[in-house]
């Protein structure tokens, strides 16, 4: 192929796969989609799934979250803001999104890439603890109940897609077994086994409230503030769906192994978190004894995440020697848990 038909498919300018967008331009789009007065610029703060971007005004900051092309569509981000505002109504202290000045939550930032949905948050109210402690832990426990339960009595309306095993195992499965291609041929046949043992057992679990339900999707004590009381603000709900309510509390202990926690930190935290969750909601044996199941299911799910460069991690550092560490995890949860061999 000639460089003549190369500008012919691409155009004048080559096709874009991820933007960063201007930080001076994106701030007078927020400037101008919300009414707001001119202060600080946007500043990005964060890359995942989303670019997230900082701004003060009126001595308070506000952040915007802008998803990659694809990450989700406009009625998923406006059935989080709706779920958002739902929660907040009863009572429950979450960070809640800014109106537009069309009355809307989200809206679309045209990007070289395509369109990208945007909205403003709010602030959470207090302060990043990630070291907490298990009273940080059970009021976190119960904030998380509290979520479920109200969420119960919504029937349909906040559904969007479910955290299933379509989304947390084979989706990712073949993101990373695409990704690797040959390589680590070895570590790829255990995921693939291990996760072949553990799909059908979640699937196999209760598909109905108390036991499944709307989730957050991403309760580690990142999407969390703690005020001076220990009464804690979640934020964060771009992967809430309805799922296993076992999925949402296995999340939280994953972190801890993640964060490589001492068994003794770990286990007090978790039970604490437990106890708060219990004593605003039931936990049942069977969703208790599936949280095994879920830290596989959840690290299967980030190995995809970083595969399918959903992560903003650099492609470089997704090698042999990163899926053996990573599989290792699993190895050691394998050995701790019982139900898991």
């Amino acid at each position: 192929m000639g460089s003549g038909d190369a500008a012919h498919i691409c155009g004048t300018l080559f096709p874009v796969g991820h933007s960063w967008l201007s930080e001076p331009d994106l701030t007078r789009w927020v400037e101008a989609e919300y009414g707001l007065l001119k202060g600080d610029p946007c500043r990005l703060v964060s890359e995942s799934i989303n670019q997230t971007y900082r701004l003060t005004r009126n001595d308070a900051a506000i952040y915007l979250r802008v998803s990659r092309v694809g990450a989700r569509t406009l009625d998923d981000v406006a059935r989080e803001a709706d779920l958002v505002c739902y929660l907040g109504q009863h009572g429950l202290r979450i960070a809640t999104p800014i109106s537009r000045l069309d009355g809307r939550h989200a809206g679309e930032v045209a990007a070289p890439e395509g369109s990208r949905v945007a909205m403003l948050y709010a602030t959470a109210h207090g302060d990043d603890v990630r070291d907490i402690t298990p009273a940080h832990s059970r009021a976190y426990g119960r904030l998380a109940a509290g979520i479920h339960t109200a969420t119960d009595a919504s029937g349909d309306a906040f559904d969007r897609f479910h955290l299933d095993t379509a989304h947390l195992i084979d989706g990712p499965l073949a993101a990373i077994q695409d990704r690797m291609g040959n390589e680590a041929p070895d570590e790829i046949a255990y995921l693939t086994e291990i996760a072949a043992r553990i799909k059908p057992r979640i699937a196999a679990l209760p598909r109905t409230p108390p036991e499944f339900g709307i989730c957050h999707g991403d309760l580690h004590p990142g999407n969390v503030r703690f005020d001076a009381a220990g009464e804690p603000t979640v934020f964060d709900v771009d992967c809430y769906g309805p799922g296993w309510r076992a999925y949402d509390l296995a999340v939280f202990l994953w972190n801890s192994y993640l964060e490589r926690r001492s068994k003794t930190w770990r286990a007090s935290r978790w039970n604490a978190f437990l106890r708060g969750y219990r004593e605003v909601a039931p936990l049942s044996p069977s969703s208790l004894a599936a949280v095994p199941l879920f830290l596989v299911a959840r690290q299967i799910w980030l190995m995809g995440h970083d595969c399918a460069g959903k992560s903003g991690w650099h492609p470089q550092w997704i090698d042999a020697s990163w899926l053996g560490a990573m599989n290792g995890y699993i190895r050691a949860w394998t050995e701790e848990y019982p139900s898991l061999r």
